[in-house]
């Protein structure tokens, strides 16, 4: 979704609803939450370069911003939304084009440390593309929405040992799409501490995906995991098989991941290797649902079952000055496709840095590239690039100004280039935190 971008990467917008559902607050004791409304209204001039065509249009809209955060005890919640409308005026002729896009994500839990009983429940909805290629029109991108909810008991065999059995399911659905999936999840953890910062892993669960139109699949998996807790960050390890059925084929894989988490006061460094199978529709409805961030910027691809080798490394710092922030993201995947065994290779990075020229000032400079190899694993097929310049100011506690700049190409399946300056102004609260 194409948007002004608020810092921290959350998607500007409009909020329809908070999904997933009413907390009961009776009996909720010291509280504390934190919540974003903002509006922004904006102007723009954009000129596009094809191939075969030119085009400048001019346009104006409004976004908006509806975000939540709250906890109290063992009730959780995160949530934010968005959208944008916008109309366009052509120089190619008498035509006016309107869009309508809309983005985001929440997230219910209930969990307590002790208790027999944890649930969740949650929402999003994500920008995924099938065979179009990158494009720099986000209408040519579906919205793919995903619903899911899941419960789970806890036994404690033993003072060290906990066992949870737990369920989930979910549904999913694009915008401009009649076709439907439905996916649910049975699974068994054992867990065992074997130090004072160091758990054992034991998992087993059955998946199964239902989608209009193609075929049933059933997906089992097995996996030992370590996870240990570190004075300056995190360390895990995992080694598993995983076993895929339809009608029409079987595939069996050796599944794993290691992860190593570096935390200080100025910065945060996360690298990671997974190797899974699953589908796009899996991940969607069963996996925790991603915190917006840099990674959040990338479309995701849709596609049938696959098995992915992962590699990524996403860095955050605040060492390079003191008013300025530097995001960091690169990630390379290699994907197979279980039934035919084609290859695709995936490519993305990015970076953004926010600096505060003072208190009431700030420049934001973001750069970000996704490319696709489709033969070779050197050799780039379709990519994108885009870079944006934003600078803001705030006039008052609830009103801010401000300008932007973005470039964007397109190169392989589309060759396209794109040009925008805009103003803006937004109304709000971005991030206002109260104790109830």
């Amino acid at each position: 979704m194409e948007e002004v971008r608020c810092p921290r990467f959350f998607p500007r917008g409009v909020a329809v609803f908070l999904f997933p559902l009413v907390i009961p607050m009776v009996g909720l004791q010291a509280a504390e939450s934190s919540f974003t409304a903002t509006t922004t209204l904006f102007s723009d001039v954009t000129h596009t370069r094809g191939e075969t065509d030119d085009d400048t249009r001019g346009g104006v809209g409004a976004s908006g911003d509806l975000g939540a955060q709250f906890q109290s005890g063992a009730h959780n919640l995160n949530a934010r939304y968005g959208a944008t409308v916008e109309t366009e005026r052509s120089s190619l002729g008498p035509r006016d084009d309107n869009a309508v896009r809309f983005r985001g994500s929440s997230r219910y839990s209930f969990f307590e440390p002790g208790n027999r009983f944890d649930f969740n429940a949650g929402h999003s909805a994500r920008s995924v593309r099938n065979d179009t290629g990158f494009s720099l029109d986000p209408a040519a991108y579906s919205t793919q929405n995903a619903v899911n909810a899941g419960a789970g008991l806890w036994f404690y065999p033993g003072k060290l040992t906990s066992l949870r059995v737990s369920g989930q399911g979910g549904k999913t659905w694009e915008t401009d799409n009649v076709e439907e999936g439905r996916s649910a999840n049975a699974s068994a953890a054992i867990q065992r501490q074997v130090s004072e910062r160091s758990t054992l892993s034991l998992t087993g669960g059955r998946s199964w995906e239902e989608q209009d139109e193609s075929e049933d699949v059933t997906l089992d998996t097995a996996s030992l995991g370590l996870d240990t807790r570190l004075e300056n960050g995190a360390f895990s390890l995992s080694a598993g098989v995983s076993r895929a059925e339809t009608d029409s084929f079987e595939n069996d894989a050796v599944i794993g991941s290691v992860s190593r988490n570096w935390r200080t006061d100025l910065t945060n460094t996360r690298f990671g290797y997974d190797r899974s199978q699953s589908s796009y529709l899996l991940d969607l409805v069963l996996s925790p649902i991603t915190k917006f961030g840099i990674e959040d910027e990338f479309s995701v691809r849709v596609q049938g079952v696959t098995v992915t080798d992962a590699l990524s490394l996403v860095h955050t710092t605040r060492r390079i000055c003191s008013l300025c922030t530097l995001n960091l993201v690169v990630r390379g995947a290699r994907e197979e496709a279980a039934e035919s065994g084609n290859e695709t290779w995936e490519y993305l990075a990015g970076t953004r840095l926010d600096l505060a020229v003072d208190q009431a000032r700030t420049v934001s400079l973001d750069y970000s590239w996704q490319g696709d190899a489709f033969t070779e694993r050197s050799s780039i097929d379709d990519e994108i690039h885009r870079f944006s310049v934003i600078y803001s100011e705030q006039l008052t506690e609830l009103a801010t100004w401000g300008a932007s700049f973005d470039t964007a190409f397109t190169r392989g399946v589309t060759d396209r280039e794109q040009y925008r300056a805009r103003v803006f102004i937004t109304l709000g609260w971005e991030g206002l935190e109260r104790e109830w």
